[in-house]
């Protein structure tokens, strides 16, 4: 009589995932196919005699107070103010209303996230929040998880930072991870200054009491609402964020370079595109100026802001060619598939061949190719036929197109795939997603970490053998 199968994680377990990146942070129930809360990861900070008030939720941050600032929660998709985030995590579980000593919880965390950083927040989960078992799992994994591919390629343009990792048997190599700030914040910086050489002021909703349609380049024809008090430059410029984003969200759209350039000469009324301000300003933008736009992600040697010239300078970013591994002396160990991936010569201090030559800006092409290169001869072909898009910057119409096109070009004995989903959450929330799936497997229930391992085993050993 044949024996019946072990059965791993019998017993239901309501796991907590939480996903913290550069723009937003996302929490919900494993099992689910969408995070209950998505909040900016930014929050409102108010002093009023002597005491402090804290503001998470996000209708409530646009709210202007006295004494009022908002302030930013992540960096390149680490935690930049530890004290923020706790306090809008503890928020979110009081939302919830979790139960930490019945519930683990899944944390999903950046490549690049940094040895003292996760063990602060493996001591706040287990020691302060007190949560019976906690994880920590690469951003990547999960995205490679949410889409059913263990061996793929995840590209992600995020609002910080544009990533390429490669994913092997469901784990990311770290070492090989690429990427630049050429992301959203860079579309955001442009759009900026575009506005400023059209001489058009971004005034946000705050200040709007009643207002008038009106027409560039007619000025534009609102009472402004005023306040018995200061409004901090940080409330502000979060306000003009928002824009901003609504901004690139609705105008812009990537195309190959020979056909921008048709774009130049025909500068139709069909084309153009019109953004209404919150002072009821409506502005044109052509379809050359939209596209050209977009376009900086695989172009950032050549941003556009509206200036003539060829020397023309984005404000806060510089020329950068991929290489962004936080060389942390103590990280997790470097997984190593079956089959080897190409050895580095780092050791004998030598560039690799397939390291860019020069400081050129690498665009979105580019990088990607670079880290197929970097990929062993056997392992390329896979990955290149799993490549996964994903990230809020990526909805940009026509960047899956172009970075195909321009992919298939370059390396034309390769059969090139790009994978993306159509739905919106799915593509800006697809690491939540795949954190949920794998709270859920029966078999990843015995990879918890509890507070007993952690006081036996310590942090350091947990960071270099179990959050892989």
């Amino acid at each position: 009589m044949a024996t019946a199968p072990q059965v791993y994680g019998a017993d239901e377990i309501n796991a907590v995932v939480l996903d913290a990146s550069s723009y937003r942070t996302k929490i919900g129930y494993g099992s689910l196919d969408c995070p209950i809360l998505n909040l900016p990861s930014y929050y409102g900070h108010q002093t009023k005699d002597g005491s402090e008030k804290f503001i998470f939720e996000e209708n409530s941050m646009l709210i202007p107070r006295p004494d009022y600032e908002v302030k930013k929660i992540m960096k390149d998709g680490i935690i930049d103010d530890f004290e923020g985030a706790v306090k809008q995590y503890n928020y979110m579980f009081d939302v919830l209303k979790l139960k930490p000593s019945e519930q683990p919880i899944l944390v999903i965390e950046s490549t690049q996230n940094e040895y003292e950083k996760k063990t602060a927040l493996l001591k706040q989960l287990l020691k302060e929040n007190k949560f019976v078992a906690t994880f920590l799992i690469k951003n990547p994994t999960c995205v490679s998880f949410a889409h059913g591919r263990p061996n793929c390629l995840v590209v992600d343009l995020g609002h910080d930072l544009v990533t390429i990792t490669p994913i092997l048997d469901g784990i990311s190599l770290r070492k090989q991870v690429l990427g630049t700030h050429y992301a959203g914040a860079f579309l955001n910086q442009q759009l900026r200054q575009l506005l400023d050489h059209k001489g058009v002021e971004v005034v946000p909703v705050y200040k709007v009491k009643s207002k008038t349609p009106s027409y560039f380049p007619d000025k534009a024809q609102f009472e402004e609402r005023k306040y018995d008090f200061d409004i901090s430059e940080s409330f502000e410029n979060f306000h003009k964020l928002r824009i901003l984003r609504e901004m690139k969200e609705t105008l812009l759209q990537a195309l190959p370079d020979n056909e921008t350039e048709k774009l130049k000469e025909q500068k139709t009324e069909e084309d153009t595109r019109y953004f209404e301000f919150p002072n009821g300003l409506n502005v044109p933008f052509t379809k050359y100026e939209r596209v050209r736009l977009a376009n900086s992600l695989f172009n950032p040697s050549e941003p556009y802001t509206g200036e003539s010239g060829s020397n023309i300078v984005v404000e806060g970013f510089s020329a950068e060619t991929g290489k962004i591994i936080n060389e942390d002396t103590i990280t997790s160990r470097e997984y190593v598939p079956l089959r080897r991936s190409k050895k580095t010569d780092s050791s004998s201090g030598r560039r690799s061949k397939d390291e860019p030559t020069d400081d050129k800006p690498r665009g979105l092409t580019s990088l990607v190719n670079q880290a197929l290169n970097h990929l062993d001869v056997d392992l390329k072909p896979q990955l290149a036929n799993n490549i996964i898009l994903t990230g809020a910057t990526s909805l940009i119409p026509g960047v899956a197109e172009r970075l195909n096109q321009e992919l298939t070009a370059l390396n034309p004995g390769l059969k090139v795939r790009i994978h993306s989903s159509a739905n919106v959450t799915e593509r800006t929330c697809s690491a939540w997603i795949g954190g949920s799936i794998l709270s859920s497997l029966g078999t990843f229930h015995q990879l918890w970490v509890s507070e007993n391992e952690y006081d036996e085993v310590g942090a350091k050993k947990l960071i270099m053998d179990r959050f892989r």
